[in-house]
């Protein structure tokens, strides 16, 4: 057997983790040190992105929907040896994905001022948010490209590769915040519009490195037209088989954070911007879980497609056992530090006091989640998708939002309220995941 058409065997989960988790930090930071540098500038600039961020974040996950089925399907086809199917997977991903990023920048050009209407952005940041929306969403089509490519690296292992990538277009991003953000000689401060032109060169460059690097790195045939003839009715089902109800799930989780924002959106620009530090240090609490459990997702696609169940349900055990305590810890530590680490962005003590009581809150939430980002991937990649859809999408509004809502405003809790809402939702989900997978039920789907 060809040792390229295998990397799942040859990599062990660790190896493939730490690359992962170093990217997604990384990739943590391209989002969020438009945040954190505009923080300098002034305090309605960072809500104004973050609420931003939000809507672009929910459009983002379309391309989610062919990038995560075909991660899956390449791993299980490489560990079935069926090259023809991978490069067509390739083509139509790429496709697919294209013309995405350009309906994406119709909807952010034509319909961004609607958009933050609706999510009852305060007056005084609107403008901004508005903005930062334009720049970014013409660069969709390259974020699409981008995010696709890395895909297919991920799924032949080349984890090192999306990383170094990622250091790159990192640098980048701090320099072009630096003189676009506050402006250097004869740039002009732009605030939050620079920090979504740095952001958006980024985009373009990371496309472009990516792309490099899955011609030259990955072997086999690449993207042809000429592989879609006669077309691959089959497998385009089989991606979005996957990938739709997947991205549904997704888009219900952002779309029911985006209705709980409008909630936040009404108790003030402080709470605002606390909710926005607060997410920040909500994503280095999990993503160290987020980037083994993407790393087990492969080694399990292409235990499936090499018929080894055993060993898939030996790694869904050993990430669950020796992953989540760490991820807590992590929490902790955060929790124990949070007058430091909020002091770092602000002075504010409103700020400082409400991040604090949140940060208490994430420790209970991790628990759910940990177990929830793990479940979840290994479920998609065994096929059983159903359960995991129709449960996301039942807690997310009913108790992530419902919930929400009646411990936010009739009850006063305010922000914290919220999180707390959070953590039951996460919770909930994770123990009906965990039967889910102890059951068994996927076996038979493969079978």
């Amino acid at each position: 057997m060809d040792a390229s058409l295998q990397p799942a065997t040859q990599y062990s989960l660790l190896k493939m983790t730490w690359p992962i988790f170093i990217e997604l930090l990384l990739q943590m930071l391209v989002g969020n040190m438009d945040q954190i540098m505009l923080s300098h500038f002034n305090g309605t600039a960072v809500a104004a992105v973050g609420n931003a961020n939000q809507i672009i974040n929910v459009l983002v996950l379309t391309f989610t929907v062919i990038n995560l089925a075909a991660t899956i399907l390449i791993s299980r086809y490489l560990g079935a040896q069926d090259t023809k199917s991978v490069s067509q997977i390739y083509t139509l991903s790429v496709g697919v994905n294209l013309l995405l990023g350009v309906l994406l920048t119709v909807v952010l050009v034509g319909l961004r001022t609607p958009l933050l209407l609706a999510m009852k952005v305060p007056g005084e940041i609107r403008p901004e948010a508005s903005a930062y929306l334009l720049i970014t969403g013409l660069s969709m089509p390259f974020q699409a490209l981008m995010l696709t490519f890395s895909a297919f690296l991920r799924a032949h292992a080349r984890m090192k590769t999306t990383m170094l990538v990622t250091g790159i277009i990192n640098i980048v991003n701090i320099v072009g915040n630096a003189a676009f953000i506050n402006g250097i000689g004869p740039l002009p401060r732009m605030g939050a519009a620079g920090a979504a032109l740095s952001t958006s060169i980024c985009r373009v460059m990371g496309m472009v490195l990516l792309g490099i690097a899955f011609y030259r790195s990955v072997p086999g045939e690449k993207i042809k037209a000429s592989l879609l003839r006669p077309f691959p009715h089959d497998l385009l089902k089989k991606l979005l088989g996957i990938g739709l109800p997947t991205g549904g799930e997704n888009l219900s989780y952002n779309l029911s954070q985006m209705a709980c924002l409008v909630f936040v959106n009404t108790f003030g620009t402080y709470v605002v911007t606390t909710r926005m530090y607060c997410v920040m240090f909500a994503q280095v609490c999990y993503m160290l879980i987020l980037a083994v459990s993407q790393a087990g997702q492969i080694i399990v696609s292409y235990c499936v497609g090499a018929k080894d169940f055993a060993r898939a349900e030996r790694e869904n055990a050993r990430i669950l056992r020796l992953f989540t305590p760490i991820t807590v810890g992590v929490t902790v530590v955060l929790f124990l530090f949070a007058e430091p680490l909020f002091g770092v962005f602000t002075q504010d003590p409103r700020i400082i006091a409400l991040g604090k009581q949140i940060l208490f809150v994430e420790i209970f939430l991790e628990i759910g989640r940990c177990f929830n980002i793990v479940l979840v991937r290994n479920l998609q990649a065994v096929g059983d998708v159903k359960l995991t859809v129709s449960v996301g999408i039942a807690s997310q509004w009913i108790i992530a939002v419902g919930v929400a809502w009646l411990l936010s405003v009739p009850a006063g809790l305010g922000l914290v309220g919220i999180w707390i809402a959070f953590a039951i939702d996460e919770n909930v989900r994770a123990v009906i995941l965990y039967l889910r997978w102890k059951h068994g039920k996927w076996k038979k789907l493969l079978a």
